[in-house]
């Protein structure tokens, strides 16, 4: 299918509960010439056993070392499998694309042969069937099962966001000519997966409340509409995994990596990469993981500077909250007794998972104020999970915007090359421009710098008018010597983006501009060497509730 809209209209539906459902509840079987693959004989490296599962488009072998995923000879609106041309052109499609985020998983195509009228994997003979070949892994390690039962700690998520935006920088991106995540397209996609989520919701007696829902969704997709073209002609519709959810990433070899991503149709996978995190914030959400969601962001956008990105997160979480309901409301359609009451709880739950969206708090802004050693870092990442917040620190985007890497060294001298006034100047307007996507994103962000000069603190405090918001300045200090040491240490360590020393100390404590009460700003102590600055500063960074 080239049109999105028409491929969500006819086959997501029915490709989404296939997908989320998994495996057949009929018991799996191969056809006749094939069933010699469910013998260990039949492969080239020791095989103890064969065991068959089967989804909706795929039958898999699992063999111990390895998995083969055959393609079915299916015929679904969103797919069409019943040509071996077509079934093997997607097996390589699907090697192809995987091995974007998941090389370790996805090995090869591999044919499938008959010999002496047996049919075996590999081999000399002419290929009858393909099969992609896999590492094969423990669906325990899956991240559902993960979260499910309290076995993957935030950092995971937040090494897992750096390694996608890594990913999505390499990525094909869309060009002109392309149809794919143009505005009219998107909206019109969005409108129609509203519309379908009222109707089918009708046997379940929830169209009342999905409408009065939609009703304060389409003032968000109203205010985000602009930037759905900004991003595209920068660059941001790429070809992404497509099906980017809590099931589709599995811990292998120490890290979360995402496997089976959509080769079958383009439509689904050609999007924004903000639509590509806000799948799995939203699946995060709706699962309780708050701070796996606030993990994952925030290393994507510290990896990616794609803080934009938080702009249209809101509006592509609800409306994936909205598929997932309308998904389950099909299934409890479709179903009886203990299936039909689950595919109804999961139903109530996405649509609570999207009226939470809606009803965000009320963001803050957060600056830090500080000397080199102070703490403002080391506060910043632990304040940033307790109130959902985004990050941003300014050694790391000072680097960014010279293309340097994070822990890079720029060599540059007092008040010259990265530190010039020039540069300061340049680096605390884009720094402004962060937050200001941030927070119209209706999340919580602390600006992580120095903030030394009372023009910047001026900068934020009319951000903060014009956006609505409070503003807060934590002002973190600790006494001389242990500045002193802190920086000794750090760079001893060499294994952080700042590169002050002891004498960008001494210049900065005779150059900072205190903060004083004509500023109308609001200070919070830090002291950093106190255990419970932590918990006393997040009970002084309280937000607001706002929205319907």
């Amino acid at each position: 299918m080239s049109n999105p809209r028409e491929a969500e209209a006819t086959g997501y539906i029915i490709h989404s509960i296939y997908r989320r459902v998994g495996y057949s509840f009929a018991m799996p079987a191969l056809p006749v010439d094939l069933l010699p693959l469910l013998t260990p004989e039949a492969y080239a490296h020791p095989v103890k056993s064969v065991r068959l599962i089967e989804t909706h488009i795929s039958r898999v072998l699992l063999t111990g070392e390895f998995a083969y995923k055959l393609k079915r000879p299916v015929h679904y609106p969103f797919v069409d499998l019943r040509s071996a041309e077509r079934r093997a052109f997607c097996c390589a499609e699907e090697v192809r694309l995987n091995r974007r985020f998941a090389p370790e998983l996805y090995l090869g195509v591999s044919k499938i042969t008959a010999v002496g009228g047996r049919a075996r994997m590999g081999g000399e003979g002419e290929a009858i069937e393909s099969a992609v070949c896999m590492r094969q892994f423990e669906c325990e390690n899956g991240l559902d099962r993960l979260l499910a039962t309290g076995r993957v700690e935030p950092g995971e998520l937040e090494l897992f966001g750096r390694n996608l935006a890594a990913i999505h920088a390499q990525l094909p991106v869309a060009q002109d000519s392309q149809a794919w995540g143009r505005p009219d397209s998107v909206v019109a996609l969005l409108r129609e997966n509203m519309a379908q989520c009222v109707q089918l919701a009708a046997p379940l007696g929830t169209q009342s409340r999905i409408r009065a829902l939609c009703e304060s969704y389409e003032a968000c997709v109203s205010d985000s509409v602009s930037w759905v073209g900004i991003r595209r002609n920068e660059g941001r519709v790429r070809e992404c995994h497509g099906d980017l959810h809590a099931r589709n990433v599995v811990r292998y070899a120490g890290r979360l990596v995402a496997f089976d991503c959509i080769e079958f149709d383009p439509a689904f996978r050609w999007i924004d990469v903000a639509e590509e995190i806000a799948f799995l914030l939203m699946d995060l959400e709706a699962r309780h993981a708050p701070l796996q969601a606030q993990a994952f962001l925030g290393g994507y956008l510290t990896q990616s500077g794609d803080y934009q990105a938080c702009r249209l997160l809101r509006m592509y979480e609800i409306h994936h909250a909205l598929v997932r309901a309308k998904v389950a409301a099909v299934e409890a359609s479709n179903a009886s007794g203990s299936v039909r009451e689950t595919a109804i709880g999961q139903h109530d739950a996405y649509l609570d998972c999207a009226r939470r969206l809606l009803t965000r708090e009320q963001p803050l802004l957060l600056l830090t104020f500080g000397l080199s050693g102070s703490g403002k870092t080391w506060l910043a990442n632990r304040l940033a999970p307790l109130l959902g917040a985004v990050h941003v620190r300014s050694d790391v985007e000072r680097k960014r915007l010279a293309g340097l890497a994070e822990r890079g060294h720029s060599h540059s001298g007092m008040e010259q090359g990265l530190y010039s006034g020039q540069s300061s100047a340049h680096v605390y307007a884009h720094l402004a421009r962060c937050a200001d996507d941030v927070l119209a994103g209706g999340h919580t962000v602390i600006v992580d710098a120095t903030f030394s000069r009372r023009e910047d603190r001026e900068r934020f405090r009319k951000l903060a008018i014009e956006r609505g918001v409070e503003l807060r300045v934590l002002h973190c200090h600790v006494p001389t010597d242990v500045l002193e040491a802190r920086i000794a240490q750090r760079q001893r360590a060499q294994a952080d983006a700042s590169e002050a020393d002891l004498a960008v100390l001494a210049w900065q404590e005779s150059h900072r501009e205190p903060v004083t009460a004509d500023e109308g700003l609001t200070l919070i102590d830090a002291d950093t060497t106190r255990a419970a600055v932590i918990a006393d500063v997040a009970k002084m960074c309280v937000k607001r509730p706002t929205g319907p």
